[in-house]
């Protein structure tokens, strides 16, 4: 089941907490922000349906937040209620010249702000299915498609799109020429999709700048580098021609720091059921999301495809392939966590994930197979090091890799615990060869 999701930005913590357990009770999953920075910032990177907002808060007040909410193309379209104690007529007209949709004054009544709630979501639903500024599916008929392709089982990719640097554009060159970026890349990806004469191609407008497109996994690469090719070399005409001899455009960020952002380009996340199964949609649509912001941490437009593969939690001791090196990772960085594994299992290594320590000790109960070695983040918390005693004391000869953190240095007393340390940020070459090396002592 999908639920609404509100986000409640406000200074007061104590109105927050209580208006969470308020539209929690009313099954609405529900976001926090306490000043206006961190609702934009939400805003603009969370799925929402509809905000509701205090006037008064720091950093910046609810009406410059409403304001770019309603000149950013990605939230424009979000429903926004003033919920404050300023009454005054010309507080309240200037609410809703900034772009409100609602205006209710503190105290409140709770069935009346209820009320309100489900008649702004209501008329949200109702939205063509259709975006008016691309005539591409929007968001409902994706899932749909998305939805049919599973429930088919045959071959699919879906490739998730999104623009880079694109607030900055808009802050310098205005929304309306934002409209004609967000324009060309639709453009983009229906020339790239008809290159390749597949009917079954779908290309979907999420919001915003956010696109996708379902196609079949032997055209991702080449469709791929099709896109990143057409709108790199078409992106331009966009930009005034002194900011492309220069090569950036000035700006400030979310903290109000004036900043160089890099010419506009896109990053691709792509997920395929080739190499796994998914149980829903929400899983794909997941994955998709940190492919994606994988993409991002690289400069310029780039396509990251994902390549794990499920690999059950628990192995036999006289499975055909158990002579292969097993390797728990225990990571809650998601862009780093992809990473390793994709590294791991190129070179034919069998992983065991584990979000935390905890969900660690619970799998090195239930695996019957015991790894060859543990690698651990730093930044998990001091558990860890708890986990590295026990495990010398319990299985000394199994060896940990700890990924160390520069923002954290360990207690001289425990350094014994630890196997080897590699500091972070690493190279690829460095990891593995950390990881060869410790299971070459072990397995000779």
């Amino acid at each position: 089941m999908e639920y609404n999701r509100i986000l409640i930005a406000d200074d007061d913590k104590s109105m927050c907490q209580a208006l969470q357990v308020l539209l929690q009770s009313q099954g609405y999953e529900v976001l926090l922000a306490h000043d206006g920075y961190e609702l934009l910032r939400i805003a603009q990177e969370q799925p929402l349906d509809l905000i509701l907002v205090d006037l008064i808060m720091p950093a910046m007040d609810g009406y410059e937040a409403i304001r770019q909410i309603r000149n950013d193309t990605r939230t424009s379209y979000l429903p926004i209620v003033i919920l404050t104690a300023r009454s005054t007529p010309d507080e309240v007209v200037t609410g809703f010249e900034s772009g409100a949709d609602d205006y209710i004054i503190k105290p409140f009544a709770v069935d009346e702000l209820l009320a309100r709630i489900k008649r702004h979501l209501r008329r949200a639903a109702q939205r063509p299915v259709h975006s008016p500024l691309t005539g591409l599916a929007g968001n409902v008929l994706l899932t749909e498609e998305l939805k049919f392709r599973m429930k088919s089982n045959e071959p699919f990719a879906l490739l998730y799109i999104d623009l880079d640097n694109f607030k900055a554009f808009n802050d310098v060159y205005g929304f309306a020429r934002g409209d004609r970026m967000i324009r060309l890349l639709a453009d983009v990806l229906i020339e790239g999709v008809s290159r390749y004469q597949h009917k079954q191609d779908f290309i979907g407008h999420i919001g915003g700048d956010d696109f996708a497109i379902l196609t079949t996994p032997d055209i991702l690469h080449p469709l791929c580098t099709t896109l990143i090719e057409q709108f790199d070399a078409r992106v331009q005409q966009l930009y005034n021609p002194e900011d492309i001899q220069r090569g950036y455009l000035q700006s400030l960020d979310r903290q109000g720091v004036l900043r160089e952002f890099p010419i506009t380009s896109i990053s691709i996340g792509v997920v395929t059921n080739c190499y796994r199964s998914f149980n829903d949609h929400e899983e794909v649509s997941r994955i998709a999301t940190e492919m994606k912001q994988y993409a991002k941490t690289r400069p310029g437009s780039v396509y990251e495809v994902d390549q794990r593969s499920a690999f059950p939690i628990e192995f036999s001791s006289t499975s055909s392939d158990s002579v292969l090196p097993t390797v728990f990772l225990i990571c809650g960085d998601v862009i780093l966590n992809y990473r390793l594994q994709v590294l791991l299992q190129q070179q034919g290594y069998r992983i065991v994930l584990a979000p935390d320590v905890v969900s660690t000790y619970l799998l090195l109960q239930r695996t019957v197979h015991h790894p060859d070695l543990l690698v651990v983040d730093i930044r998990l918390g001091p558990t860890v090091y708890e986990l590295c005693t026990t495990l010398r004391r319990d299985t000394p000869a199994l060896p940990v890799l700890l990924l160390m953190s520069p923002s954290k240095t360990p207690v001289a007393d425990r350094e014994h615990v630890l196997a080897n340390c590699l500091w972070q940020p690493f190279s690829d070459h460095e990891f593995l060869t950390n990881v060869q090396a410790l299971l070459t002592h072990v397995m000779f």
